[in-house]
């Protein structure tokens, strides 16, 4: 986990970001945007920097400093909740096939 929270960490400071999907898993990717973003899902997986930014935010960052950097702390905790809420995708997934 914490290699992956590194390179999202690192694509979000390279100039061209490449697709999140490289970090995030599509299913990973679609939940973070629904939760986050409470629109339609795009047509093309966001970018990097988009992940990182949300990702950070699902962690309680509010960029008060306005630098746009996140700290690896804030990262993990947003990690962590994605995990919970593919946890809690898959669960639901399966409770609806057993009925």
């Amino acid at each position: 986990i914490a290699t992956r929270i590194l390179q999202l960490k690192f694509a979000n400071e390279q100039p061209e970001s490449p697709s999140c999907e490289q970090l995030l898993s599509p299913k990973a990717w679609k939940l973070l945007w629904l939760k986050r973003m409470k629109t339609p899902l795009p047509a093309t997986a966001p970018n990097m920097s988009w992940a990182y930014q949300e990702l950070a935010k699902l962690g309680g960052w509010k960029d008060t400093k306005r630098t746009g950097r996140a700290s690896v702390k804030v990262l993990w905790q947003g990690w962590l909740k994605l995990q919970a809420i593919l946890e809690g995708y898959d669960l639901a997934k399966s409770l609806e096939s057993d009925l």
